[in-house]
């Protein structure tokens, strides 16, 4: 066992029965050495008050349980029924807690000043409280994929401002009560509302890009100016005066541009979500032409513009509304309904592979460094994608009634999600099943309804229990509180790691509706 609960606060909970071609699952009784683990983080909100009106967020940390308060800024009937925005940070290293209504504030500050929102540093055990721009929209915030700043747009003219999320980086605070103060850089031109930006997955770079307002999101802009900035992000030492540093700027082709496919959108799916695509270690972004001159425009820092990276003579699977990702500086993955092609634009070589399902059943998922895509069917297949080759994970196919979107490993290796199983008894409760599919092929436990939270590098995966097997339309979730939370070890172990007593109460994400019992992530 690869680690253990320090402070378990329950014991370990009934098994799942074997299915008749399925793994049986052996039951976790708790020992001296304490439950099974995931290397994960996940976060929740008590559904029960205080007579102050206080919050409990309570946080699983890789088998440690803890607590922190939210105490409210301005107390009330309405504020108080209405849920706040939780989002974790994309490496699960601290939680962004604010009020949708802005009603909400986080533990530190006076509980009657005007602050809003606050970083819940998981790692680093501390608290950033923020003075996020009045009405700011709860999808107008976002991470940089490495998890190491939160950065948002504001005023007219338009700033890019951005809070550094490290606790090796210095985070001055001002005002009464203290919030911390964002690193600003100054945009060319426009307001707030026309600047989005896209990340590396594995370097601290921010591209900042001109774009133009269309349904809800952006699209790139003809001519648009674009700005590469490096973040504060120290892998040693202490960095004592943050700031933000501009590697390169230039203008994008004045030709008409088009969003990319909406894939990786860290923070939820706000307005920057398919505005490019950035190689994962943050030296070009590629955006999609729109007008039949060129397929995908490409701009490397350092060149003095943007060069034509797929040309309109490339296979027609390469449009840009196909484009799923830039995995290397050489690599595009594209999809055509369920065929997976990864191209390489240097050369013009290529290879594709088809899956077998359904488009509604397709699902992709990003590795954390990016470097990886992992396209994955409720079915049961499975594809794996990176620099060198196709990895056909898992080939079996199984009936999946009621699947919910699965959940995949930092390493984009493995991957799990639940099902509505076939047998309506066990143990006097409706049935649930459990899938998941690594190199090894698919598993399926069946047992008493759950559903999937995070799963992490060594296959083991987070999970709660459900009443029944009802589901929402509009929540897009269970529409119960979860009963109990759960730990699936990679060997087919299970262990109940937590009551989940008070139930959690309903958080949003940034996206918009976008609901959560419990946010997780793996590490």
């Amino acid at each position: 066992m690869k680690s253990q609960a320090t402070a378990p606060r329950a014991s370990a909970g009934p098994g799942l029965g074997a299915r008749s071609g399925s793994v049986a699952l052996l039951v976790a009784w708790l020992a001296a050495c304490g439950p099974p683990t995931v290397d994960a983080r996940a976060v929740w909100i008590a559904s029960e008050r205080d007579k102050g009106g206080a919050r409990t967020l309570t946080i699983y940390d890789a088998g440690r349980l803890v607590e922190r308060e939210l105490l409210p800024a301005d107390p009330g009937p309405e504020t108080d029924m209405l849920p706040l925005v939780v989002e974790l940070d994309p490496r699960g290293q601290g939680a962004l807690v604010r009020a949708g209504d802005g009603g909400w504030q986080h533990e530190l500050g006076d509980s009657l000043g005007p602050l809003r929102a606050g970083y819940v540093d998981l790692a680093g055990e501390r608290v950033l409280p923020l003075a996020l721009p009045a009405r700011l929209a709860p999808d107008a915030t976002g991470f940089a994929p490495t998890g190491g700043a939160l950065w948002w747009t504001a005023g007219c003219p338009a700033e890019l401002q951005l809070v550094p999320l490290s606790p090796r980086v210095a985070t001055p605070t001002a005002g009464d009560p203290a919030a911390v103060v964002p690193l600003a850089w100054p945009l060319p031109a426009g307001c707030a509302e026309v600047w989005g930006a896209v990340g590396a997955a594995d370097a601290p770079v921010l591209f900042v890009l001109q774009g133009v307002p269309e349904d809800g999101f952006l699209r790139p802009g003809p001519g648009g100016h674009v700005l590469a900035l490096r973040y504060p992000r120290p892998s040693e030492g202490y960095d004592a005066a943050p700031t933000l540093t501009e590697l390169a700027a230039v203008r994008l082709p004045d030709v008409p541009l088009a969003r990319t496919q909406r894939v990786r959108c860290v923070g939820g799916p706000g307005p920057s979500c398919g505005l490019g695509a950035v190689d994962p270690d943050g030296r070009a972004v590629s955006v999609g032409g729109a007008d039949g001159s060129c397929r995908v425009w490409r701009w490397a820092v350092g060149e003095p513009e943007a060069a034509c990276a797929v040309a309109t003579d490339a296979p027609e699977w390469t449009d840009p509304s196909h484009l799923i990702a830039a995995i290397s500086p050489r690599h595009y993955v594209f999809r055509e309904g369920l065929v997976v092609r990864r191209y390489d634009h240097t050369t013009g070589e290529h290879d594709g592979r088809p899956l077998i399902g359904d488009t509604g059943e397709l699902f992709t998922r990003v590795s954390a460094d990016g470097r990886a895509l992992l396209f994955v069917t409720t079915r049961g297949a499975a594809l794996r994608v990176d620099e060198a080759r196709l990895e056909l994970l898992s080939a079996e196919q199984a009936p999946c009634v009621g699947g919910q979107p699965p959940v995949a490993s930092p390493n984009a290796r493995f991957a799990a999600w639940t099902c509505v199983s076939d047998t309506q008894d066990v143990g006097g409760v409706t049935a649930g099943e459990i899938v998941r599919v690594s190199s090894a092929g698919m598993e399926r436990f069946q047992g008493v309804p759950m559903w999937a939270l995070a799963i992490d590098d060594d296959g083991d995966l987070l999970l709660h229990s459900r009443d029944d097997q009802d589901f929402s339309l509009e929540l897009l979730l269970p529409p119960a509180a979860p009963r109990n939370l759960y730990v699936l070890a990679a060997d087919g172990e299970l262990a109940r790691v937590d009551a989940l007593e008070p139930d959690p109460e309903l958080m949003r994400g940034t996206g918009a509706a976008v609901f959560r019992w419990i946010a997780a992530q793996a590490l």
